[in-house]
């Protein structure tokens, strides 16, 4: 098939979505399909059109400040969305690909999509928003297109049964064979990885640790990511009487990542909104327990619920704080239960899901 790939951002931008992109891209190159991917481009110096590993890579407009906009609540520049939704649709409409392939994110390309592609579309949700605005989105946008994923059960569930549409799951995937569980080592210190971001909720995560060090835990915390959020983390550390125990690592490459997951005796999550984050499959993959906390938008808790690789506790630092106790002492039988479940996590599994699902257009 000749596959279009539509998503808000995509590498060398780091995320959830352009992780998802860029490993369902190469997947269906590695089975044979023409991939080519519609883009923002989101830094300066970034090229308009090039091809990188068989993949062509189109990006328009190219807007360092998309994700600045001039008011905070704005989120992205709209501006940016209109040009590139207008532009994928005008792309689009003089290509003939099999299948368009839509991240739920910027919205606006979903509505713009030209009418004689929606036969051969599936838009991808990575997350629930229950704002009245977003809750609508949801009720309605599932319906421009013929088919529609998500990320998660949790997340298939809910706008699913927002839109009346029916949904399949593609999680975010995983190159299995580069993950391991390191035995010959032993695990020590709560590890937290991701992107450094108001809606992570890091406050709470080291409050969480305050109070497992309060109840006698001598490990340290690490923190391995980078974003908007990492100046006021760097104060809360500061006026954090366990600061001597914390580590802020800041962006890691992706060998120190590895062995972070290998070697740590905890994954701790704090975040009030998630779909399916890509560090809980690679914890998984990795034999590392993971709790979480119960935030309504948190879509973590359903998986480690499902998967049955760790603990969802109450959104209060005490709460987390017992509840990675008991992960730690229970390792075995969490880390057993990951490594189950992230055996169905491999890209090229997820990739025949989406030839036999989405493969061909329906009558």
């Amino acid at each position: 098939m000749r596959v279009v790939l539509l998503t808000e951002l995509y590498p060398p931008s780091i995320g959830g979505q352009e992780l998802f992109f860029a490993g369902l891209g190469a997947a269906l190159r590695d089975r044979g399909h023409a991939v080519e991917v519609l883009c923002i481009g989101h830094a300066a110096g970034l090229a308009p059109d090039e091809t990188i590993d068989d993949i062509r890579i189109r990006r328009h407009p190219i807007a360092p400040a998309y994700r600045t906009p001039p008011f905070a609540w704005m989120r992205r520049r709209w501006d940016v969305m209109l040009r590139y939704a207008l532009w994928t649709r005008q792309a689009l409409a003089a290509a003939a690909p099999d299948l368009v392939v839509l991240n739920q994110w910027p919205l606006l390309h979903a509505a713009l999509l030209p009418r004689r592609l929606r036969r051969r579309a599936m838009l991808h949700w990575c997350e629930v928003r229950t704002d009245p605005f977003h809750s609508a989105i949801q009720r309605f946008l599932p319906r421009a297109v013929a088919r529609n994923a998500g990320v998660s059960g949790a997340v298939a569930t809910a706008i699913s049964t927002a839109s009346g549409r029916p949904f399949v799951v593609l999680p975010s995937g995983l190159e299995l064979s580069r993950y391991r569980t390191d035995p010959t080592r032993p695990r020590d210190g709560i590890l937290a990885l991701g992107r450094i971001a108001a809606h992570k909720n890091l406050p709470l995560l080291v409050a969480a640790f305050e109070q497992l060090q309060a109840r006698g835990y001598a490990g340290r915390l690490r923190i391995a990511g980078d974003g908007p959020a990492m100046e006021a983390l760097r104060d809360r550390i500061a006026a954090s009487p366990a600061r001597a125990d914390i580590d802020l690592l800041g962006a890691v490459t992706d060998a120190r990542k590895l062995d972070l997951l290998a070697t740590s005796a905890l994954l701790l999550l704090t975040s009030r909104r998630e779909g399916f984050p890509r560090v809980v499959a690679e914890a998984m993959a990795s034999g590392l327990p993971v709790v979480t906390s119960d935030d309504p938008g948190n879509g973590t808790r359903d998986i480690v619920v499902a998967a049955g690789c760790g603990i969802v506790a109450s959104a209060d630092p005490a709460a987390l704080a017992i509840a990675a106790e008991r992960a730690i002492a229970e390792h075995a039988r969490y880390a057993e239960a990951g490594l189950r479940y992230a055996a169905g996590l491999d890209w090229s599994a997820i990739a025949a899901t989406l030839e036999r699902r989405f493969g061909a257009a329906p009558p």
